[in-house]
């Protein structure tokens, strides 16, 4: 009875104004052109991305979200150009949301070790749904669930609609800022026409990389030798919604290994004692341009006896581009 309710709780957050939110992944820096449009070209290199997560396997109402990017640095335009699509798929309702998307950056140096990064992110963006795979209040009386038709009137079982977004990224060569903006227009996203604008999300990333190998040695002895640790965060808000993820992984030569942490213990919503989500924990390799993460997200709020947590999976690969005669700063962003 528990998910059953739960499950209508999660139906009905998804066809309505109120609670419309975009899926998340703990490797968010290994999705980097999702995290924001301002990562595209920022490896300096020809690279493609590959990202699934599937959320909450213990529910009825598991989430299954895929996306795959490209992108590619044009050092003689300073610009970096990128390709994005993204699938969610909510197994309850049979909704699933598909997204494609074109992105600009441009790299501008502000100083001799400091450089930033703005960029333009245009989407088109189809969702479905099987109305057959939902039940409303018309249909339950006090002896339960009754069956037969609904009340309830829809549109249709599919929208569309374009979708406008940016970003920004300043980086030097140990520490990078950024800051994200996605559906700007507040696009109309629901099945029931002008009810439902998507919110703004707004995000704000950064972190700082403690390197123990030499620069040098990396470009000409060994790409593969980095001994470092780096700290990360990510806060990110949309509508009433928000949510902080900070963390902390270590790299050693081909082997990585992280931990993060998700909520805000100090923001508590009315009739709640806390407000955590999850730890997760990362495991990942890297070799000759080609990476690989996986990361479990232990649930530690009141889903944890039924969610199951979430499992992620992260495969991307670079390929090194020709040597400009332009020198150019690279930035230093996590391959997770």
């Amino acid at each position: 009875m528990k998910k059953l309710f739960y499950c209508l709780f999660l139906i009905f957050a998804c066809i309505t104004k109120y609670q419309a939110q975009d899926p998340q992944y703990s490797q968010y820096y290994a999705n980097a052109l999702y995290l924001s449009p301002a990562f595209a070209g920022a490896d300096q290199n020809s690279r493609a991305i590959f990202a699934t997560r599937y959320q909450w396997p213990g529910l009825d109402a598991a989430f299954v979200s895929n996306t795959f990017s490209a992108d590619h640095f044009f050092p003689n335009y300073k610009s970096g150009v990128g390709l994005i699509a993204t699938t969610d798929y909510f197994t309850a309702a049979k909704m699933r949301s598909s997204e494609v998307g074109a992105i600009y950056s441009f790299q501008a140096k502000l100083s001799e070790k400091v450089v930033f990064r703005p960029a333009l992110q245009l989407s088109y963006v189809s969702r479905s749904i099987d109305f057959g795979k939902l039940t409303f209040g018309s249909q339950y009386n006090a002896n339960g669930f009754q069956g037969g038709s609904t009340q309830e009137n829809f549109n249709d079982n599919t929208v569309s609609y374009l979708d406008v977004s940016a970003g920004g990224l300043l980086y030097a060569t140990n520490y990078w800022v950024g800051l994200s903006t996605h559906h700007l227009n507040t696009p109309d996203q629901s099945f029931i026409k002008g009810e439902s604008p998507l919110p703004i999300k707004a995000s704000l990333s950064g972190g700082y990389k403690f390197s123990f190998t030499p620069e040098w040695r990396k470009k000409h002895i060994n790409p593969d030798e980095d001994k470092s640790i780096t700290a990360t965060f990510l806060y990110k808000m949309q509508g009433k919604s928000d949510q902080l993820d900070i963390g902390i992984y270590g790299r050693y030569n081909v082997a990585v290994i992280g931990l993060w942490y998700r909520g805000i213990p100090v923001k508590l919503y009315d009739g709640e004692s806390s407000n955590n989500d999850a730890m997760v924990f990362l495991i990942g390799f890297v070799h000759n341009g080609f990476t690989m993460g996986y990361s479990y997200d232990y649930t530690i709020s009141k889903l944890s006896k039924t969610s199951a947590g979430s499992h992620e999976l992260t495969l991307s690969y670079a390929i090194k581009n020709k040597p400009s005669k332009k020198i150019q700063k690279r930035p230093v962003c996590p391959k997770f």
